[in-house]
């Protein structure tokens, strides 16, 4: 794979993931969510599944984004801002994933590497650098599935979540504005 577009170290960054079955309506505010967080200066980190990863991905321009992909050309994925883990990175996320999910032994090896990538959209490839905000969708705003599972990882790195099951999209971008304005304030000092 190439060399993913990354954020800065003076860039916001946001992990935008959520159910592969996202309702219609969600997945079109998660796409203007993402145009408005891409206009504002923020960079996405997603994972390039169907569902709420997708809808992200395309209001966000691939300069602006880095897909965190399980394997090389995941769902068709390719290009620069694509990114799958070094065998080492992978190890760490597994051991991470490890952790959080209930029965890992069972899981295959193909999910344990989607599990791993969605260890690097909210913590970073190395697992050191966490992104500032998570939004996302789950079924009644419940911690499941693979997205529950990045949802314990943004909670033991202290990363808020905004999940639009049980939050509007405006209570969303008005958290993500002041989030924003305080990052601002304490790069201008």
């Amino acid at each position: 794979m190439t060399n993913p577009a990354t954020p800065s170290p003076r860039r916001l960054s946001y992990a935008g993931i959520g159910a592969r079955r996202t309702p219609p309506g969600v997945l079109a505010d998660m796409t203007r969510i993402a145009r408005w967080l891409h206009r504002t200066g923020w960079h996405l980190n997603s994972g390039g599944a169907a569902g709420a990863d997708r809808a992200f991905a395309d209001g966000a321009p691939a300069d602006a984004r880095t897909l965190f992909l399980p394997w090389p050309g995941y769902n068709g994925h390719t290009g620069a801002d694509c990114r799958t883990l070094s065998r080492t990175e992978r190890s760490a996320a597994e051991r991470l994933a490890a952790q959080l999910h209930p029965a890992w032994a069972r899981c295959s090896r193909g999910v344990r590497a989607l599990h791993a990538r969605n260890a690097a959209i909210v913590l970073g490839a190395g697992l050191d650098r966490h992104v500032d905000a998570v939004v996302c969708w789950t079924p009644e705003g419940q911690i499941v599935g693979g997205t529950g599972i990045a949802l314990l990882m943004a909670g033991l790195a202290g990363v808020p979540v905004l999940n639009l099951a049980v939050q509007s999209p405006r209570e969303a971008c008005l958290f993500l504005r002041k989030r924003r304005h305080a990052f601002q304030s304490r790069a201008r000092r």
